[in-house]
């Protein structure tokens, strides 16, 4: 009697492991293991997928719906029941998308423009009858103002044999 119990238990055991069933889902995209995906069974027992991705099902069942907001769902038979499940993502794909915005180079060269405008309206005028001498002695002691003044002359002479020369672009094309 006591071995017949004894078989009884393990037959019991036996079949207790052989229903349950554990699995991994993952993201098929990223290979991630998915948190809070539900399982939901034909015979509408439910189970869902811990942090790591696993889940085990304790009850016998023919086929079972794996799904998660984020994902696709899937439905897989319990005789091809893989160790993994792989999800797809869902995705949200736009028909169209309008950009509104301000262009930055015109509104810049609107600004440069008025603002010449202006310090040209504010600056005095001369009148043709009189000449008005004005002397700076730190001008002349200067050495940074000298110095630009050099540098200026010098990119202006080396900008006009630039205007003489053909376009470098034309050139290339031909």
């Amino acid at each position: 009697m006591k071995r017949f119990n004894l078989a009884l238990l393990w037959l019991t055991w036996v079949m207790m492991i052989h229903a349950q069933r554990t699995c991994v889902v993952a993201d098929m995209e990223s290979r991630k293991p998915i948190r809070n995906a539900l399982i939901m069974t034909d015979t509408h027992h439910a189970a869902k997928t811990n942090l790591y991705g696993y889940f085990a099902m304790k009850y016998a069942f023919d086929s079972a719906t794996v799904s998660h907001p984020s994902f696709h769902s899937t439905s897989v038979k319990r005789t091809a029941l893989p160790d993994t499940i792989f999800l797809l993502k869902k995705m949200n794909l736009l028909q169209e998308v309008t950009i509104y915005g301000v262009d930055k180079q015109k509104r810049s060269l609107v600004f440069h423009k008025e603002s010449a405008r202006n310090a040209a309206a504010g600056a005095p005028r001369r009148s043709s009858g009189t000449i008005s001498l004005t002397f700076d002695f730190a001008d002349m002691l200067d050495r940074r103002k000298r110095h630009d003044k050099k540098v200026l002359k010098k990119l202006e002479r080396i900008f006009k044999e630039m205007d003489a020369m053909d376009d470098p672009l034309k050139v290339l094309e031909k």
